[in-house]
């Protein structure tokens, strides 16, 4: 069975569209909403990562794609620490990500604006 990533990822990007356009009654709530949805982001990047009928260029190119939403969707602190957290584990523990694909999170990053 083949899996539609595009249509995958359009989805985390409604669910990110969502949160960020969603009240929430305390700051615990929102941050909980915050990290559900972006290790949506994670679990994507590692099915893609394990997903033997995509090719190699397709392969990179979606976690890429993936990577760079989560740099796009992160602003404060909060986001930081998440995508941190996210990083952390796909690249030191899981090995999925490469150098460049942080690399290229820190080029893509949204807080890069204000140093």
């Amino acid at each position: 069975m083949k899996i539609d990533y595009r249509s995958e990822i359009d989805k985390i990007r409604n669910s990110l569209k969502n949160y960020y356009n969603k009240q929430f009654k305390s700051e615990e709530e929102e941050y909980i909403e915050n990290k559900k949805v972006k290790e949506q982001i994670k679990k994507l990047i590692i099915q893609v990562y394990n997903d033997s009928n995509l090719s190699e260029a397709d392969r990179g190119y979606t976690i890429k794609v993936g990577v760079e939403l989560l740099a796009k969707n992160t602003g404060c602190a909060e986001d930081a620490e998440i995508a941190e957290d996210i990083l952390d584990c796909l690249f030191d523990d899981m090995k999925i990500l490469s150098q460049e694909d942080v690399d290229n999170f820190y080029e893509q990053y949204s807080c890069r604006r204000w140093y």
